[in-house]
């Protein structure tokens, strides 16, 4: 055979095997543009989850496109394309491949104009989807494709759709416990109406917002009760309800109350059904964050403040509001990242029954989520791949937001569920959601709907976590800590804020009546991990520390600017405590000399109870011995009874001083005491100046007498 006629029978091959292929598969495996022309959006997949039993019913998907052009589009084609998922790491994106889904259901528009979105549905019976009437058992990733009618790719959406995944070999119900956060945006900063009702005035009224009907932290506790979750709870969400139970300001642009209020029923209506959840007696699967739910991460690395992290993890939830029965408590670092510093500063913060939460993308291959770590031996990994199904959809850079929320989120969960039923390893699979995610109802649905599917189709169960809890931990395959977190640590000035509120409002209260209302959060809320990835936190800061200082000085020690004179051996100088607080205060004052010599104190404190709204005087007996020296007396408030430097009621270790008051009272005294051989000449003098006068008299009659006598004798 000639060269000439291998050629040709060689062109005829390839014409022939090109003419074989679908329409459009020539395209198939086409990389896709840089920038997509057009963008989809997915608003609708219904069911969630085909009907195994039959195979000629329908499936509708929904949505919307858009052309990102400034010029129209002609003759654009809307289609579905198929191709099967094996592993969750290679669930990729739509690319224009895959096979095409041939059905009656199509969408053809002549014209597409740029900038306004365009409807679009298709509706192939299951049997179309999957392309045929005997499907393989698997997971099967949706594209829906944006093309020309020459089969160029112009954009696309992917989403999911599994058929009876438990019918492929090798396959097992896969068991998983889901982490249900109840974690709210910080609203109190202490800050109260100046009127005697004291309502709260809330910092953002997103923080009252997602109280209400269908707000955040509604859809999370009635979401959180269509199938089982495991409750993870900052207490202080239940306190924050609480306290705008009875009505509530939202702060104004410059801080203070607005002038309409607010009778605070949405976040009644809400505590009471949390708090009924969290105080039934049933058994729950429930556990406390440490309150008010502190950034972990931040204040480990904090070294000018070492103590922060364990005063902020000592704080307890209220006795009135409560929280969950567990005794364990979980500590989160943002988003479960955490290195060797932290985990070593919650070894040594003190804190008691803690379980560190920590993310990992390979704990899937483990044999039990629940491990040991050389500074953290009762540690829990829960999976990244299933808990950021959860997290916020964004759309692409430069396109617009077309997808219904959650729709999406949906069917991921359903896949990545089934593809976790292919690699069961005899363990729960712990999933953690972001502690700010917003529950979006067909998500919800998709949970649910796997979870009431029947026994031999049901791929996915939710566990509790007790159950991994109860297992003994094994020793981490690898190693969880991450060596930089995706969210960069609060501001050390936030941080240096919130240590000098501590030690301020600490002070105060410590000072205070035992049964008067404290809110121990009050300087930690400005560290909350929430500030982590939401703006707002410099403001909240200052407005917790600018409310602090102003509480804080509602107790101080009178000024003394008039030199007393001390004329005796001994005597007392008057110090007045003034007290504008609500309550009776119990604090202690010390005196220091600047010169013992002369002037001498009591070594001791003296304790002085003041009522509210009061002033009382503290008399501090002095000895002194000089004469006219004039020394300066110190007095000092003391929250304790040694009177020693931790422990003044202005603290002296505050980053920025207070600049109104030191809580001291310098008063000057005059030493004026007389000396024992001055007292001896002014004794003396006084003897002799008697006798004079004695003398003097005594010659004044007789001179008087003698004159008499010369009288009588005339």
């Amino acid at each position: 055979m000639t060269s000439r006629a291998c050629r040709a029978l060689l062109a005829l091959a390839l014409f022939l095997g090109a003419a074989s292929l679908p329409l459009g598969s020539a395209h198939a495996e086409q990389a896709p543009a840089a920038k997509p022309e057009v963008a989809v959006g997915i608003g609708g997949v219904d069911p969630q989850i085909p009907d195994f039993a039959d195979l000629t019913k329908t499936m509708t998907f929904s949505g919307q496109i858009q052309n990102l052009k400034s010029t129209p589009l002609k003759n654009v084609v809307v289609e579905l394309r198929r191709s099967v998922v094996g592993a969750r790491s290679a669930m990729g994106s739509a690319t224009g491949g895959g096979s095409l889904v041939v059905s009656k259901s199509t969408v053809k528009l002549p014209e597409l104009a740029p900038g306004t979105p365009r409807p679009w549905k298709l509706t192939p019976t299951e049997s179309e989807l999957f392309g045929g009437k005997h499907p393989a058992a698997g997971i099967y990733a949706i594209d829906v494709d944006v093309k020309t009618e020459y089969g160029d790719f112009l954009g696309g959406q992917r989403t999911y759709v599994v058929w009876k995944p438990l019918a492929a070999s090798g396959t097992k119900k896969a068991r998983v416990a889901l982490l249900w956060p109840v974690v709210g945006m910080p609203g109190l900063t202490g800050q109260k109406t100046a009127n005697s009702a004291a309502a709260p005035i809330v910092s953002d009224p997103q923080a009252a917002d997602q109280f209400k009907p269908d707000g955040r932290l509604d859809r999370i506790l009635q979401y959180g009760q269509q199938f089982p979750v495991n409750w993870v709870l900052d207490p202080d969400v239940l306190y924050t309800a609480d306290q705008l139970s009875n009505g509530f300001f939202p702060a104004a642009a410059d801080g203070s109350a607005q002038a309409q209020g607010d009778d605070g029923s949405d976040p009644k209506y809400w505590y009471n059904a949390a708090h009924a959840l969290f105080a039934s007696a049933q058994p729950q699967n429930c556990w406390n964050l440490p309150y008010a739910d502190p950034d972990l991460t931040t204040l480990a690395h904090s070294p000018g403040d070492p103590n922060l992290l364990g005063q902020a993890l000592q704080v307890q939830e209220p006795l009135t509001t409560g929280g969950c029965r567990q005794q364990q408590t979980i500590a989160w670092p943002a988003d479960g990242q955490a290195d060797a510093t932290t985990l070593k500063a919650l070894q040594g913060s003190g804190a008691p029954d803690l379980v560190t939460l920590l993310s990992s993308n390979v704990v899937y291959s483990w044999k039990s989520a629940h491990v040991t770590l050389p500074q953290s031996p009762n540690t829990v990994v829960y999976d990244t791949y299933l808990s950021n199904v959860f997290a916020a959809e964004t759309a692409p850079a430069g396109q617009p937001q077309l997808n219904t929320p959650g729709v999406l989120a949906g069917q991921l969960w359903l896949a990545q569920t089934a593809l976790l039923a292919g690699d069961y390893t005899d363990r729960v699979l712990v999933v953690a959601p972001p502690r700010d995610f917003t529950p979006t109802p067909p998500l919800a649905t998709a949970i649910a709907a796997a979870e009431k599917l029947g026994q031999s189709d049901q791929w996915v169960g939710l566990d509790d976590l007790g159950k991994v809890l109860d297992t003994k931990p094994i020793a981490a395959p690898s190693s969880p800590l991450a060596a930089k977190t995706d969210t960069p640590n609060l501001s050390p000035d936030v941080v240096a804020s919130a240590s000098d509120s501590q030690k301020l409002y600490h002070a105060l209260h410590s000072i205070m009546d035992p049964n008067h209302q404290r809110d121990d959060a009050v300087p930690f809320r400005p560290v909350a991990t929430w500030w982590r990835s939401h703006d707002g936190d410099k403001a909240f800061t200052g407005t917790v520390y600018s409310t602090v200082v102003a509480e804080h000085g509602l107790v101080t020690i009178g000024e003394q600017n008039q030199t007393l004179t001390l004329s005796g051996k001994s005597g007392t100088v008057p110090v007045s405590i003034l007290n504008k607080t609500n309550s009776t205060v119990s604090v202690y004052v010390q005196a220091h000399s600047d010169q013992s010599v002369h002037l001498k104190v009591p070594e001791k404190p003296e304790l002085q109870s003041v009522a509210p709204g009061q002033n009382e005087t503290v008399r501090i007996r002095v000895e002194g011995e000089g004469n006219g020296q004039t020394v300066h007396l110190t007095a000092t408030l003391y929250t304790c009874s040694e009177g020693t430097a931790d422990c003044t009621y202005y603290p002296t270790d505050l980053h920025t001083k207070l600049k109104d008051h030191n809580g001291t009272a310098i008063i000057p005294v005059k030493v004026s005491r007389i000396g024992i051989i001055a007292l001896g000449l002014m004794i003396g003098s006084g003897v002799l100046l008697v006798a004079l006068i004695g003398l003097r008299v005594y010659r004044a009659k007789r001179a008087q007498h003698a004159s008499a006598q010369d009288t009588m004798a005339s």
